[in-house]
């Protein structure tokens, strides 16, 4: 067996390659240094040496109180610790502040952990399936997702007939859940340990359909009541406010609690069972597609290949056609959606034809690339250009800010939350698989437990985060205290610049402390 030494290098060649090196940093610096423009001979300048002097001096006095009223009844006495006017309204915005980055957090970590799941490495390279499986999903995707939007839609539009009819709508409620109770509790179970007849598992089916549409006219009721009753709230606590001292103070934030939430859970349920319906017929296409391939053998199954290539692949590039021409708005449509869908398709059709059926593609790994591409681009864009952008779409003020911060949420979050994930002990999943345990019993039994305790670190470290980023979001309107920071900037009002600034460290400060206890305990 013939052995390879490696060559040792000289010490002149090292010498040399080590002088190199030290050039090539020399340069590097030297070049960095122009393009920062540093001067430091403005350090010397007696000048700006004043001027910063006085900065320092402004921003070390803030304005938090004004010992320098006078009390009209006792001329000599004066208050000390009575608040000035910049500090009140920096009280308000940095409680402002505070929610808007709560908000955030928790609607982005609610949507960043079931995406993370798709853009971990370990767990999406093992899903693989053959051609027809994944084109046959591909092309039933679209047709769950509007069968789904629609069916919310209409339930949605019908239980709205019931906004001034509240009893009506709670009687309605109660008796649908206490009929999806009744087909839960009684007739044939959905799932079956035992292989059962055909006529047992269309009724199965059925019995599935029928709790689908009883939930989602469950949840539009809900909607109803949920409108009722925040305006029925509202009202009420306003009427019982009672004052303390110069304030008026009332619950009635619990009532439009209630009917914001109706209204959102009335905005997002379309969307939610569109995504969910079509995520289901993604499945039974692929799981259909893939009995069906592997049954048979031959010119069979590779025609069976070519049809399901061809619908997935239009469906795939139509779809494409139509959000490029919803947002360029061509000229000739067709030419971006039915022809290029027909021909790009019947192309995939024919190279099919070449492909062995039963052949398993890595589609695991295609949808982790698109998971993480989507990730990459969203953080890349700052939350200062979200908030610009959803303050055009909805106004100035904190809500902007809570849909920018929301977004970037679950780009940061699902990012740590994949790596995390990929960085589990492969020890509990390799113990489930060797039970027999399919994928889900495997996430929820070897995966999950591992994940908890860094999930909750994370997000609170990312509300750390997102309330240190809301004070730069209200610099473009997005609300919190920003926008009043950037205004006292702006009119050089450093005093006043400072109570925000000192405000804003004793929340950070607070929180960290705060999320420091909580890891201690939980992890």
């Amino acid at each position: 067996m013939t052995t390879f030494k490696r060559e040792e290098k000289s010490p002149a060649r090292q010498a040399l390659q080590t002088f190199l090196a030290f050039v090539v940093l020399f340069l590097l610096y030297a070049i960095a240094v122009q393009v920062t423009e540093i001067d430091l001979g403005t350090l010397q300048s007696e000048n700006r040496q004043t001027q910063l002097v006085n900065v320092l001096r402004f921003l070390a006095d803030p304005d938090v109180t004004n010992p320098d009223i006078i009390d009209p009844l006792f001329v000599e006495e004066t208050e000390p610790f009575n608040l000035t006017d910049v500090s009140l309204n920096t009280l308000n915005l940095i409680v402002e502040t505070i929610f808007m980055a709560l908000l955030a957090t928790t609607i982005g970590t609610l949507l960043a952990i079931p995406v993370s799941f798709l853009a971990a490495r370990n767990l999406m390279l093992e899903v693989t399936s053959p051609l027809a499986s994944f084109m046959l999903g591909l092309a039933l995707l679209p047709l769950g997702g509007g069968l789904g939007w629609l069916g919310a839609s209409q339930m949605v539009a019908f239980a709205r007939n019931f906004n001034q009819q509240p009893l009506t709508a709670v009687i309605m409620l109660l008796v649908t859940g206490a009929v999806g109770w009744a087909l839960l509790r009684f007739g044939p179970p959905i799932v079956s340990e035992t292989q059962r007849p055909s006529s047992g598992t269309a009724v199965a089916i059925a019995k599935v359909v029928v709790l689908i549409l009883l939930t989602l006219f469950g949840l539009a009721l809900l909607v109803a009541v949920g409108q009722a009753a925040g305006t029925w709230l509202t009202d009420t606590l306003t009427a019982l406010a009672f004052p303390v001292g110069s304030f008026s103070v009332n619950f009635s934030f619990v009532g439009n609690f209630f009917k914001i939430a109706a209204d959102f859970l009335s905005l997002v349920l379309p969307a939610f069972t569109a995504l969910l319906a079509g995520f289901v017929a993604l499945l039974i296409g692929s799981r259909y597609g893939q009995e069906a391939v592997l049954r048979l053998t031959g010119t069979p199954a590779r025609l069976l290949t070519a049809v399901c290539t061809f619908v997935g692949t239009a469906v795939l590039v139509f779809g494409t056609g139509v959000v490029l021409n919803w947002l360029y708005q061509f000229d000739n449509p067709a030419n971006w959606t039915w022809i290029p869908a027909l021909i790009v398709g019947g192309l995939a059709a024919v190279g099919s034809l070449l492909v062995a059926p039963k052949r398993p593609f890595g589609i695991g790994l295609a949808i982790y690339t698109i998971a993480r591409g989507i990730f990459n681009t969203l953080r890349s864009i700052e939350p200062l250009i979200m908030a610009i952008v959803f303050v055009v779409w909805v106004g100035l003020g904190p809500f902007a800010g809570v849909m920018a911060l929301t977004l970037h949420t679950i780009a940061a979050l699902g990012k740590l939350f994949s790596e995390q994930i990929e960085g589990i002990d492969e020890g509990p999943i390799e113990a489930i698989n060797a039970t027999g345990a399919n994928r889900l019993q495997m996430i929820v039994f070897a995966v999950i437990p591992q994940i908890i305790p860094p999930y909750i670190a994370y997000t609170l470290y990312r509300w750390d985060i997102n309330v240190r980023m809301s004070t730069i979001i209200g610099f473009v309107g997005g609300g919190g205290i920003g926008f009043l920071l950037s205004q006292s900037i702006r009119l050089l009002r450093y005093r006043d610049a400072s109570v925000m600034m000192l405000a804003i460290a004793i929340v950070v400060s607070l929180l960290d402390y705060l999320s420091a206890n909580v890891r201690r305990r939980v992890i």
